[in-house]
């Protein structure tokens, strides 16, 4: 571990309550996407009350703050997710979600702190930074249309190199980390299937009506057979139906029924491919029966794609100052992660921080009793804030790796 991460990792533990005391004040009041006012009023209190540069305004309820160094150099980026879920919060610990039906279960406030922590301690070791850090906090991650795109609509990014980000990560051991080069995770496309005909019938007479769920239930079953049949088995897809609605009484043929779920891939050209066809699978079914079939696609993130050059430079890294064994190559993931939307701009990397230690925190991301092991805090916000001023120092994507280079990290995988 060279002297500057020592460094960095000492003044980061030297903040190390500070940053759970922080982290716990967001967890206990969750607010969900689109709404994150008192979470946004916390964060920027931080800045006021420790003599740090004033937030700008971004995106609604997002902000961003500028590290610049003391030294000449590019413009790179450091996104936090801090929106949190509409689910019931049931850990039973002191900081617990003070927010009836509402907590952080996938770790933004984690993601939030984190990202304070590069900032303070970047804005400390300014005079190693070659350029500036724009750490930024992106609100509604967790929704429909998500924050990412608003971001990349306000143009706080046209400048940038390249972005970094982070998530927590329960099915890995506290103090590891984790990434893969190319797509690490799918892309989201919602649907929502609705059958119609102008009158109910009944159920011992169904051949003098439409019968809407026998006809739902065709293009349901349309549906489950396009993975592996119409779709290339090699390359990863999976649609779900979630929800299914349809009459109240036993007795009658109901006129509407809706169902609804998600598309999930790992390649835009097959994400794009399966939304016109589960279009069109829907629309003749329908015609074919004789009934009003339509389906509604919702808007949802492409995969997340990390560049190559990001990812050795961080897999050695980590590596060199913290040990091989903390670096984790990470499976594909067929969930979704809106920041995709800036991998799809600009050069980027999302790494993983294992939040593990024991049962109470390994519950998955979403569980109603998800925690994580908070002394993963500071020496995460050490490690990126060292990653970000090498990056800047070593002119990362300014050195382009040698065809054998190329070749051997495909071996790797």
């Amino acid at each position: 571990m060279d002297e500057l991460h020592k460094h960095l990792r000492l003044h980061a533990y030297a903040l190390e309550e500070n940053l759970i005391h922080l982290r716990r004040t967001l967890h206990q009041h969750p607010e969900t996407g689109w709404s994150e006012y008192k979470t946004s009023e916390t964060l920027r209190d931080r800045f006021g009350e420790n003599n740090l540069p004033t937030p700008a305004d971004t995106a609604g309820t997002g902000f961003y703050v500028d590290i610049q160094g003391e030294h000449d150099g590019p413009l790179i980026a450091y996104r936090a997710d801090m929106d949190a879920l509409p689910i019931q919060d049931r850990k039973e610990k002191p900081y617990a979600s003070k927010r009836t039906g509402f907590g952080h279960l996938c770790g933004h406030d984690v993601h939030s702190t984190i990202a304070y922590g590069v900032a303070r301690l970047l804005h400390r070791h300014r005079h190693e930074l070659h350029g500036t850090v724009r750490v930024f906090w992106q609100p509604a991650e967790e929704v429909t249309p998500s924050g990412a795109p608003m971001i990349l609509k306000d143009g706080i990014l046209d400048e940038i190199e390249a972005i970094y980000g982070i998530h927590c990560d329960p099915t890995i051991p506290s103090g590891c980390f984790s990434s893969r080069p190319g797509a690490e995770t799918g892309s989201f496309d919602t649907f929502e299937v609705t059958v119609d005909t102008p009158s109910t019938s009944h159920s011992a007479r169904p051949h003098e009506g439409k019968d809407t769920i026998w006809i739902a239930n065709q293009i349901m079953q349309h549906f489950y057979q396009i993975i592996g049949r119409v779709t290339d088995v090699r390359k990863p897809a999976v649609i779900s139906i979630c929800t299914f609605h349809a009459g109240e009484a036993l007795n009658v043929i109901p006129h509407h029924v809706s169902f609804g779920g998600t598309l999930r891939t790992m390649n835009e050209q097959l994400r794009q491919q399966l939304r016109e066809y589960i279009t069109n699978i829907t629309r003749e079914i329908g015609r074919l029966n004789g009934v009003d079939a339509r389906i509604r696609l919702g808007g949802g993130s492409p995969s997340v794609i990390n560049n190559y050059q990001l990812y050795r430079f961080m897999r050695k890294l980590i590596g060199t100052q913290l040990g091989d064994e903390k670096f984790l190559d990470r499976e594909q993931s067929i969930g979704a992660e809106d920041f995709a939307y800036y991998t799809q701009r600009f050069p980027g990397l999302f790494m993983r921080v294992g939040t593990a230690h024991g049962p109470e925190t390994s519950y998955p991301l979403h569980h109603s009793s998800f925690d994580v092991d908070e002394r993963v805090i500071a020496p995460a916000s050490a490690l990126m804030a060292y990653a970000l001023i090498r990056h800047l120092r070593d002119r990362i994507l300014h050195v382009k790796p040698s065809l054998s280079s190329a070749e051997s990290l495909l071996s790797e995988q």
